[in-house]
């Protein structure tokens, strides 16, 4: 059954939760995983603590109870840790990292991104036992309740009795309030004591958003003349049994109701107070929201406890669905293309002698800065990608019993976000490797004069239009000779004088692995072909450099966007092909007796004392009526480090070139990454490289013969 929502149609509150629940849980998980229980950074721990303060009062308000009821009980921990009532232990952060996942499945759910609700049973019981574990050296159990009694006055003028109420109220549900003596007029003062789970700091952030701090007065409540617990406390001890995360969302008139059937003496109610649907006040709702409930701003009290929402004049960015993104940069590409298609068609018919030459060229202008500012709305932080991986080498190292530091370098650099989801699964086999194969045991590095912690580094920087990823560790490196005894026993047989370069490549080859033994980590050699096949399906290389004992490095280099890219066209019998000029080398005149017959190896073209092999475009793909000039022209072109020679009938130019999917509009064709449209409205393919190296070697013995 669809809960109501107080403010209306609660749809766009709940999408803006869901944005904010993912932020607020990944800058918790990073938080914690920066946490050293040993040094535990108090600022760290606040911010872990407001993070789940805010989905849980959120949470509460869509009427999310279960993540409420989690969150709560998270927060009871970290309040515990942060006040410095028990040190912080490495099963307090793997509790609290297990809860936060399950804080991410109950938020998907929500979402309707799973079918069922996850079990939040298990990560509430270990919060909980976590909470209950006694600080070193014996000590009380869990949090410390502390007594205050708190004095406002005089009063320059009778407080907002409707403020004052729910200021009461939201203590409560904190703790315990007693001894109410309400004197609400000028000169008058307000008095009461409270017992609550907080310091005094934390009591006198709440006071100070009724009554300004110097008149506030707080101290030690005075014990009663027949001795025993004050009031306060008593009435907090009564309600321990009570489930308090059952009654931590309760309105103000239920607590209205259950002081004065408690209390011996019922307090006095301000006059005035209102009866409505309010919602509850606790210690850490910031004076913006408190004022804004007070004042029934409905706009106000939906936005979520948290920092507090800028002005909108004032605001420095806004959020954006994805798609209308894409949906802007394709249309801009559009423009890009009817503008290519106008100033070709000017200078066919001559229009600019006539003039129009300066108005074409402004357009150009203003459509090439259009298509740069909006391909940078879609580029994001490397940052975003790296940030998943300090929870995998944390848990990993713990499984394979190993001391890993992660360190990241070059988070800023900026990448474009279809990108950024390219390459994620590359990086994880890549670091994975890295803990798994690359570094040693803390005994085998102490053995090998190393620290015991071994380091795995992910680096990142833009060098022109491509983006270099580096993976590294300090590990022992690559074993030469066992990499080419594994090669020996697949049939991949290389001499011993082998160029490093040329026994690193093996490693990528599918099924290939050093492991020793299958775990659930590695040894099926799954992996690094992986990694190679999706970095060359984005245009990108990859290379490995290796060094005995000292570690080795994976460099990976992706071109900055998809969306466009710096090409050379070339041309076969009239029809136009586009090269990614990442992958060309040089290109070449051919001249008679250029071209030679090399006994198993077909066609090749000696370029500089290289003998490199000939590709012929018109054997993959035919033109409809043969070139009468030949294919004369030979572009030397490279993809997975080996070079060949690709015959056309001649050079178009260079251009940069709008990428469009052809399995989204048309199907996919071999030999082909994609297809733009030229200035003239025609289409052109733009060819995979490394594929049409692979397919021409194929189709070698058929033309042979």
């Amino acid at each position: 059954m669809k809960q109501g929502f107080p403010f209306g149609d609660g749809g766009a509150f709940r999408e803006i939760f869901f944005e904010e629940a993912r932020e607020h849980l990944e800058a918790t998980e990073a938080s914690l995983l920066k946490l050293d229980p040993c040094a535990p950074c108090p600022d760290e721990l606040n911010a872990i603590f407001r993070a789940v303060h805010s989905i849980k009062g959120s949470a509460a308000m869509l009427g999310f109870q279960e993540i409420g009821v989690l969150a709560h009980v998270f927060e009871n921990l970290l309040d515990l840790l942060r006040k410095g009532e028990r040190a912080v232990t490495r099963e307090d952060v793997d509790v609290m990292l297990q809860a936060g996942d399950v804080v991410k499945a109950q938020v998907a759910w929500r979402r309707g991104e799973l079918d069922a609700a996850p079990d939040a049973g298990p990560a509430e019981a270990l919060l909980r036992e976590r909470v209950q574990v006694p600080a070193a050296g014996g000590g009380s159990t869990g949090a410390t309740s502390r007594s205050f009694h708190v004095r406002m006055g005089p009063l320059p003028a009778p407080v907002d009795a409707a403020e004052l109420e729910m200021m009461l109220s939201g203590l409560a549900e904190m703790g315990a309030v007693a001894n109410e003596a309400v004197h609400n007029v000028p000169g008058g003062s307000v008095a009461f004591d409270v017992t609550l789970e907080g310091t005094e700091t934390d009591l006198r952030s709440v006071l100070a958003l009724v009554v300004p701090p110097d008149l506030t007065h707080v101290g030690p409540v005075p014990s009663p003349a027949g001795g025993g617990a004050p009031p306060a406390a008593a009435a907090m001890a009564a309600a321990a049994g009570h489930d308090e995360a059952n009654e931590l969302f309760v309105d103000p008139d239920e607590f209205r109701r259950a002081r004065a059937g408690a209390a011996a003496n019922p307090p006095a109610t301000p006059a005035g107070a209102g009866g409505g649907q309010q919602q509850s006040v606790d210690l850490f709702v910031t004076p913006e929201i408190f004022n804004a409930r007070k004042a029934g701003s409905t706009v106000a009290a939906a936005a979520p406890p948290g920092p507090a929402m800028p002005a909108a004049h004032g605001a420095s960015s806004i959020r954006v669905a994805t798609a209308k993104i894409d949906q802007l940069v394709n249309l801009v590409g559009e423009l890009v293309i009817t503008e290519s298609v106008l100033s070709r068609q000017a200078g066919l018919a001559g229009l600019a002698a006539g003039g129009a030459e300066a108005g074409l060229a402004d357009l150009a202008r203003n459509t090439r800065d259009l298509q740069e500012a909006v391909l940078a709305i879609r580029m994001v932080p490397i940052s975003d990608a790296f940030a998943r991986f300090p929870r995998l080498v944390r848990e990993l190292s713990a499984r394979l019993g190993k001391q890993v530091a992660l360190e990241t370098l070059g988070e800023s650099t900026e990448l474009d976000r279809g990108l950024i989801e390219k390459i994620l699964d590359p990086l994880t086999h890549l670091v994975r490797n890295a803990v798994d194969h690359g570094l040693e045991t803390p005994q085998a590095r102490i053995a090998a004069g190393k620290q015991p912690t071994g380091t795995v580094t992910l680096a990142a920087s833009q060098r022109g239009g491509k983006v270099v990823i580096e993976v590294s560790d300090d590990g022992r490196g690559l074993d030469r000779d066992l990499i080419l005894a594994r090669a020996a026993e697949r049939g991949r047989v290389l001499p011993p004088e082998a160029a490093d370069g040329d026994v690193w490549q093996l490693l990528f080859e599918a099924g290939f692995s050093t492991a020793q033994e299958v775990t659930e980590v590695s040894g099926r050699g799954v992996g690094m072909d992986v990694v190679r096949r999706n970095i060359l399906s984005l245009g990108g290389t990859v290379d490995v450099a290796s060094r005995a004992g000292r570690g080795v490095t994976v460099t990976m280099t992706v071109p900055l966007t998809l969306a466009i890219m710096e090409a050379m066209t070339v041309s076969l019998a009239g029809q136009v092909y586009v090269l990614p000029l990442a992958s060309v080398v040089e290109s070449r005149g051919l001249a008679p007796g250029d071209l030679h017959m090399l006994p198993g190896q077909g066609e090749t073209l000696c370029v500089r004392g290289t003998y490199l092999p000939v590709l012929r475009l018109g054997a993959l793909f035919p033109p409809e009526t043969p070139s009468p000039q030949g294919e004369d022209i030979a572009v030397v072109v490279e993809a997975q480090g080996a070079c060949a020679a690709l015959l056309v009938d001649a050079l178009v130019g260079q251009q940069q070139v709008v990428v469009k999917s052809l399995e989204t509009n048309f199907r996919k064709v071999p030999g082909a990454t994609g297809a733009t449209i030229m200035s003239d409205g025609s289409v052109a393919l733009i060819l995979d490289v490394s594929h049409v190296i692979q397919m021409c070697h194929a189709a070698r013995p058929l033309l042979a013969g």
